[in-house]
């Protein structure tokens, strides 16, 4: 709750930004690299630019870095247009492992560290050399404490650094996209249990979180790409015309069935993705038969998800309360400030709003 406190003494006295200026965040994709600034404010920490640029194929792939030297000169691009130098930077989920262990509450830091160690060879497939891993506290139960225990491997992580150290960006850290969109879109107040649906242009990110730390997260190669393509094809229109198309009719107004049918596909793959993960987490029992405690929300971010009639499928589907993420939620109140990055836009900007909070919060 430290950084939480800051974070509000921070809003009312804003300090001078070459003292106190939080690191932008920087989200890598395998199509594109997106950025986040923000500066601190009387309303709250509000964000400046949000830019973008697209990867050419192959520079990352499945999240592995393929290309240093081209996802280097992507990053210098965006470098030479933003004056900030120090960034927290996101990884991807596809070759991280996320699990859940039970410690002591007595043990200290290297203690944890410790059974984590000892731990990695039944959780992740790393060798133990090129694991490198961190954890959060979830909840203490008296005697016991959970911890969520996220793993990289370290080979991988160094083709990223390289392409920032190459592109004249600074990173503070680096983080799980799970860990970011959490910060970013779960209330500060939620102590429950949340399902996160980020959908992307070539996959979407599915993660429980228990208050704002991922418990489980995984991907599933199901985008919107393949709803924009659709629409290109059947009207020939550009991609921009096709998003306003599905951000107007969406499958909700659609009237032209056979554009539908084929939305339709897409969409019930998605959901069925969602609705299979939903039914494993809200249905668990502890080792005593016990159910724990289900999912009460599911938010929905990321560049595809302004869909029109989404939200209402989903929840149609689950029969639970489905909520498209307020981004900014975490950072400043839209009653003190009008933010320049549209609605629409800033679904896009979840992963690269939390890792700007990753410094106050």
């Amino acid at each position: 709750m430290q950084g939480l406190h800051t974070h509000k003494i921070a809003a009312f006295f804003p300090p001078p930004e070459f003292l106190s200026m939080p690191a932008a965040g920087v989200d890598i994709s395998d199509t594109s690299i997106k950025y986040l600034d923000a500066a601190y404010t009387p309303a709250g920490l509000v964000p400046g630019m949000f830019d973008s640029v697209r990867l050419g194929k192959g520079i990352v792939e499945n999240g592995v870095v393929q290309d240093v030297t081209g996802l280097s000169e992507a990053l210098n691009e965006l470098h030479e247009k933003h004056a900030r130098t120090f960034v927290n930077a996101s990884l991807p989920e596809e070759l991280v492992y996320l699990y859940t262990l039970e410690v002591p509450t007595t043990h200290k830091d290297k203690d944890i560290l410790q059974v984590i160690e000892f731990s990695l060879s039944e959780h992740a497939p790393i060798l133990a050399d090129n694991a490198v891993f961190n954890y959060d506290i979830l909840r203490r139960r008296g005697p016991v404490t959970d911890i969520s225990v996220t793993v990289f491997p370290r080979d991988i992580i160094d083709g990223y650094k390289e392409a920032f150290e190459q592109s004249g960006f600074r990173v503070k850290g680096f983080e799980l996209e799970a860990q970011s969109i959490a910060r970013s879109i779960v209330p500060v107040t939620s102590d429950g249990v949340s399902m996160i649906i980020d959908f992307g242009r070539t996959r979407t990110g599915i993660t429980i979180a228990l208050g704002q730390i991922p418990l489980f997260s995984t991907t599933v190669k199901v985008g919107g790409n393949a709803l924009t393509e659709a629409i290109m094809k059947h009207y020939n229109v550009s991609e921009e015309e096709a998003d306003d198309i599905k951000r107007q009719q969406g499958i909700a107004e659609c009237e032209d069935s056979a554009l539908q049918d084929i939305l339709m596909e897409t969409v019930t793959m998605l959901v069925k993705e969602i609705q299979r993960h939903y039914h494993y987490w809200d249905t668990r029992r502890d080792e005593e038969g016990n159910r724990i405690a289900g999912i009460k929300n599911i938010f929905l971010c990321g560049g595809a998800v302004g869909l029109k009639g989404l939200p209402e499928q989903v929840s149609s589907t689950l029969q639970v309360p489905v909520h498209v993420a307020d981004v900014w939620g975490n950072m400043f109140s839209t009653d003190k400030h009008i933010p320049k990055i549209p609605r629409v836009i800033s679904w896009q900007a979840a992963t690269t709003a939390g890792l700007i909070l990753r410094d106050v919060m």
